[in-house]
């Protein structure tokens, strides 16, 4: 005979394995029936599992060989595992923020299943189980098969792109058969439980159904579960842990004019997932000059459309944010770039005075001594390095690019914008350090300072000169005696030539060109740094953009009645297109304002902190740079995002009985 303790225990678990085989056979019927519902769902995690996968076996394929110091490869598999890491943690991000949204719109349209159920005598405790269980098994079998198909061919693509741009060491390959097996379980696992963590406060919604809800009206989806403590309560977090204190450095800390520059996209990054968290309270005020506008521009569809963005603020806001995402990352990374590059092509335009470049073609080097042609000076300018001192705010601080010449002829071919001192002074002994390096360390003209040289010797200089130009020039200005004496294998990055530039000798391994042609084929962003950025801006734009137009389709899912009620009414077929347009447009341009706000919060303040060392002059007009190509490329991907699939999905070209008949999902 059993004990009562025991036959609970067997009642329990009969209970849960008839409570998990009537989910699954709950689930398969959601799959069979509606598949269009969970086919965005499925897609977003797919694509980031091959993606997550992708990188996280390239990780481990550059962090396991170890490569001899200060090496090519060494510096290779460094920037492979920043680039590595920031695309995965924005994968990471923007799993999370494009899911919830997605499995928000999923579990607003089975409300109505949900309140069947707990008529039925479902707890709601149970209920929140069955739909966590639901986004887990989609999740993880969608996982499985993104990774399966695409984690290996995307990261042999991403590594010959990395190889190819020298940002991925060229001998070393991906990780053997069982890595890869082991990667691909815990890639899965992994977006199974980034999904159910996303999906949250959707989970939590299904268990506040109740059988009541049978006898309501139906409601907008998400309508529930747009706004909740929770997620108020994150977004102040957020608020309070990431941007304000990133402000607070930015603003008021006595920082160098680079760092501050730095802590600005870095800012820009805080605060794009900061306000897709608060999206639900900023999203609808932003919304009434769309819907003015839409007024004024249509009387009457602008109205229907003006009224659908007010009535259903949740719907907006789903789309809102993957467009904010797409847009946001987009302009801030590349337009941060790009007012770096327009900050390094100014100061190069008015600190160069030469007359001519001379430059070696890659592979060869220029000797330190040069016997120019007659009517022709040249000043070659001696490649070498210098350690500073460490700050508080960097303790072990790395060789910094130098040059070494004489003051007196540096002086004839470049202005590196004086802020202390003469560069003429700068003699056996002394040293010029530009503008950021003597915030940072708090030096004055005329202080000594121990450096330690590229050769590793420490030797005490006197500052003799600082200026404003060290974006576009090295940090460190050496007397030509000194860069000599400690530099192995010295040689010339650089011949800087006043005169007939015409008369130098052509030869094969230098290159000869005038100011003006150095200047138009000047290229002052960082061709490999370039590629990383826009490799990561293209990965998150093109995945928010997926998202955003999952929920354009998910939400035109349960307008049939709406739109059938319309034509009643007498709205032709090219209005009632007009009026889906519309809305998606309206919701999308939300997204774009709040991109544009984080925007110029990033990129204004880069642009001043850039423009002081310009030598223009504090008073001048900081304006940021624009990747425009790029930039205009997004917004036309968010336009065809947001309004090819509400077309698609709304058919509004259908006749009034086809719209009547159509089966609601």
């Amino acid at each position: 005979m059993l004990s009562v303790a025991e036959q609970r225990r067997q009642s329990t678990g009969a209970k849960s394995a008839s409570g998990l085989r009537a989910g699954t056979r709950l689930f398969v019927g959601e799959v069979r029936s509606f598949p269009a519902r969970l086919a965005g769902v499925a897609l977003a995690c797919a694509v980031t599992a091959a993606g997550v996968g992708a990188c996280t076996l390239l990780l481990v394929g550059v962090s396991g060989p170890g490569f001899p110091e200060n090496s090519p490869a060494a510096a290779a598999a460094l920037d492979a595992q920043n680039v590595l890491s920031l695309l995965l943690s924005l994968l990471l991000m923007s799993a999370v923020l494009v899911t919830g949204s997605t499995v928000s719109l999923w579990t607003g349209q089975r409300l109505g299943q949900f309140a069947v159920l707990r008529a039925l005598g479902v707890t709601a405790g149970r209920l929140r189980r069955m739909v966590a269980a639901d986004v887990a098994r989609l999740a993880v079998f969608s996982a499985a098969v993104g990774t399966a198909l695409g984690m290996v061919p995307l990261a042999r693509l991403g590594r010959g792109l990395l190889v190819e741009r020298e940002l991925f060491p060229g001998s070393t390959g991906l990780p053997d058969g069982g890595q890869i097996w082991t990667t691909g379980i815990g890639v899965c696992l992994a977006v199974g439980a980034v999904a159910v963590l996303a999906a949250l406060a959707s989970v939590l919604a299904a268990g506040r159904v109740s059988a009541i809800d049978l006898l309501k009206d139906p409601e907008p989806p998400t309508a529930r579960t747009a706004r909740s403590r929770a997620r108020l309560l994150t977004g102040l977090a957020m608020v309070g842990l990431l941007c304000l204190p990133l402000l607070f450095v930015m603003a008021f800390m006595d920082l160098p004019g680079t760092v501050r520059a730095a802590v600005a996209p870095g800012l820009a990054l805080m605060v794009i997932p900061t306000l897709a968290v608060l999206a639900p309270w900023a999203v609808p005020p932003l919304t009434w000059p769309v819907r003015v506008t839409l007024r004024v521009l249509d009387r009457r569809v602008g109205r229907i459309a003006a009224a659908g963005l007010r009535a259903a603020p949740a719907r907006t806001t789903a789309i809102a944010v993957p467009v904010l995402l797409a847009v946001g990352v987009a302009v801030c990374l590349l337009g941060a770039g790009a007012t770096v590059g327009q900050a390094v092509q100014r100061q190069t335009e008015e600190g160069l005075r030469a007359d001519g470049v001379v430059t070696a073609e890659p592979g060869t080097d220029l000797p330190v001594t040069v016997t120019p042609p007659a009517g022709v000076t040249a000043t070659p300018l001696i490649a070498t390095e210098v350690t500073p001192p460490p700050t508080d705010f960097d303790t072990r601080p790395g060789p910094a690019r130098a040059w070494g010449a004489d003051g007196s002829s540096l002086a004839k071919v470049l202005d590196l914008g004086a802020r202390q001192g003469r560069i003429a002074d700068l003699k056996e002994g002394t040293f010029a350090a530009g503008a950021t390096q003597a915030d940072g360390h708090h030096w004055r003209v005329g202080q000594k300072v121990r450096l330690e040289l590229a050769d590793g010797t420490a030797r005490t200089l006197t500052l003799a000169y600082v200026y404003k130009r060290d974006l576009a020039f090295p940090e460190f200005v050496l007397p030509r005696s000194t860069a000599l004496a400690h530099t192995a294998s010295p040689y010339a990055e650089q011949y800087l030539l006043t005169g007939a530039v015409a008369s130098w000798p052509a030869e094969d391994s230098r290159r000869v060109a005038s100011r003006a042609t150095y200047l138009r084929e000047l290229t002052p962003r960082d061709p490999a740094d370039d590629l990383a950025v826009r490799l990561i801006v293209a990965v998150v734009s093109g995945y928010a953009l997926l998202a955003a137009a999952n929920t354009c389709a998910l939400a035109q899912r349960d307008r049939h009645s709406q739109r059938a009620h319309l034509r009643a009414m007498g709205l032709g077929r090219f209005q009632l297109l007009r009026c889906v347009l519309y809305e998606a447009l309206g919701a999308a341009l939300v997204g774009i304002a709040l991109a544009a706000v984080t925007a110029l919060a990033c990129l204004v303040p880069l642009a001043a902190v850039l423009n002081a060392g310009t030598g223009t002059g504090a008073g001048a007009l900081a304006l940021p740079a624009f990747d425009v190509p790029w930039t205009a490329g997004v917004l036309a991907a968010v336009v065809a995002a947001v309004c090819v699939p509400a077309a698609l999905t709304a058919r509004p070209m259908s006749g009034i009985h086809h719209q009547f008949a159509r089966r609601v999902p």
